[in-house]
C-alpha cells in the first residue's frame, strides 16, 4: 500500500484525455475497428490469453519441432535456441499487441505513446531502474530464507522450487555467454527483444486498456500485477510487480514508451552481464553471514531511499503535471499545443 501510495498519479487528466479523444476522432473521422465494442477489461483478458496460447503453446510446439524435447539438443544448439526466442517474442507478443490494437481502435501511436519522452523523467527513471536492484535482490533473500524456515508446506515449497531452479538453469544456460559475440547475441534475446516486445503488450495494449475504466493510478497498479503475474514465477512475483510497476509509472509520467523500453532493456542487460562478467545473476540463493546481511541491509535500505526520492521527483516533473498546469489537452499519448515537442 506505501508504495502504491507513492506512485499515486492524478487521474481526472485521464478522464479528460478520453474525452479529447472521443472528440478529436470524429473531427478526424478515424474509423474504429471490429473489436472496438468489446468491454476494455474483456479486451486486455482476450489479448493476453491470445498472447498465451501463441507464444506458450504455438511457440512451444515450432520449438518442440524444431529443436526436439531433450534439453541437452537444445544445449548443443544454444544460437538457435536463442534465435528461435528472439523470433518468437517478435511474432507472438509484439505482433499480436499491435494487430490486436488496429482491431480495436486503430490508434497504434496513442495505445503505445510513440512519442518523445520529456528528458527529465527519462534520466530520473534511469536512475531509478538502477537505484532499485539491491533492494530487489535483499528482498529475495530474505524472502526465501522466511519461506524456507516456515514450519509447515516444506515439501510442497521444496518440490516447486526444484521445478522453478530447472528452469532457471535452462534459463541460465541461454544467459551464459563465452566470448564477446556470444553476448552480444544474448544481450538481442534477453535484454532487447523483451524489452520492446513486453513493453508493447503490457505498458501499451493493457495500461491503455486499464485507463479507459478505471483512475490512472490503479491503471499503473494493475498492469504492473498483471505483468509479475504473466511471467509465472512465484517466487519472483513481488519484484517483478514492483519492476512492472515502475514501468509503467514513468511511461505514464513521462508520456512515452521509450522510457519503459530503455529501463526493461537496463534491468535485463543488468542481469545477462551479472552472469557474463561474475557466472551468477544474483545473491539471492546463497548463505549470508551476519556481517554480510548488515551489509547488504544498509545497501538495500539506502537503494530503497533513492528509489523512492527518484519516485517523488519524476511525480514532480511528470509531463501530466506539465499538461494539467498549462491547460494543455492530453491526447494519444502526446501533447498537443502550438509545438508538439515541447
Amino acid at each position: 500500500m506505501i508504495l502504491f501510495k507513492i506512485l499515486n498519479c492524478p487521474h481526472n487528466l485521464i478522464l479528460e484525455e478520453n474525452n479529447f479523444n472521443s472528440g478529436n476522432n470524429e473531427v478526424s473521422g478515424q474509423k474504429k475497428g471490429p473489436l472496438s465494442n468489446i468491454p476494455p477489461l474483456f479486451f486486455i483478458f482476450l489479448s493476453l490469453s491470445v498472447v498465451f496460447f501463441l507464444y506458450q503453446i504455438v511457440g512451444g510446439l515450432a520449438a518442440y519441432y524444431v529443436l526436439g524435447a531433450d534439453l541437452q539438443t537444445m544445449n548443443e544448439n544454444l544460437n538457435l535456441t536463442r534465435i528461435i526466442m528472439s523470433v518468437a517474442q517478435f511474432m507472438f507478443i509484439l505482433f499480436p499487441s499491435i494487430i490486436l490494437v488496429m482491431l480495436q481502435d486503430n490508434d497504434i501511436k496513442g495505445t503505445f505513446r510513440l512519442r518523445k519522452p520529456k528528458l527529465p523523467v527519462f534520466i530520473l527513471s534511469v536512475i531509478g531502474i538502477f537505484a532499485i536492484q539491491p533492494f530487489l535482490q535483499l528482498y529475495l533473500y530474505y524472502q526465501n530464507e522466511l519461506i524456507f524456515s516456515l514450519p509447515f508446506g516444506q515439501e510442497v515449497l521444496k518440490e516447486l522450487k526444484e521445478l522453478f531452479d530447472t528452469l532457471e538453469a535452462a534459463t541460465g544456460t541461454l544467459v551464459s555467454a563465452n566470448s564477446v559475440p556470444e553476448f552480444i547475441l544474448v544481450i538481442i534475446v534477453i535484454a532487447v527483444t523483451p524489452a520492446i516486445a513486453e513493453e508493447f503488450l503490457f505498458r501499451g495494449l493493457v495500461f491503455r486498456n486499464f485507463e479507459k475504466i478505471i483512475p490512472a493510478a490503479k491503471a499503473v497498479f494493475f498492469s504492473g500485477l498483471i505483468f509479475a503475474l504473466f511471467h509465472f514465477h512465484p517466487f519472483n512475483v513481488v519484484p517483478l510487480a514492483i519492476l512492472g510497476i515502475f514501468l509503467t509509472f514513468i511511461v505514464y509520467h513521462s508520456g512515452s514508451i521509450y522510457t519503459a523500453i530503455t529501463c526493461h532493456f537496463l534491468n535485463n542487460f543488468i542481469s545477462a552481464a551479472a552472469v557474463f562478467i561474475y557466472g551468477k545473476e544474483s545473491f539471492g540463493t546463497e548463505k549470508m553471514t551476519h556481517e554480510e546481511q548488515i551489509e547488504y541491509a544498509l545497501l538495500g535500505l539506502m537503494s530503497f531511499i533513492i528509489f523512492s526520492a527518484v519516485i517523488i521527483l519524476i511525480k514532480k516533473y511528470s509531463v501530466m503535471k506539465d499538461s494539467a498546469g498549462n491547460g494543455i489537452a492530453v491526447s494519444d499519448g502526446t501533447i498537443n499545443s502550438g509545438d508538439s515537442d515541447e
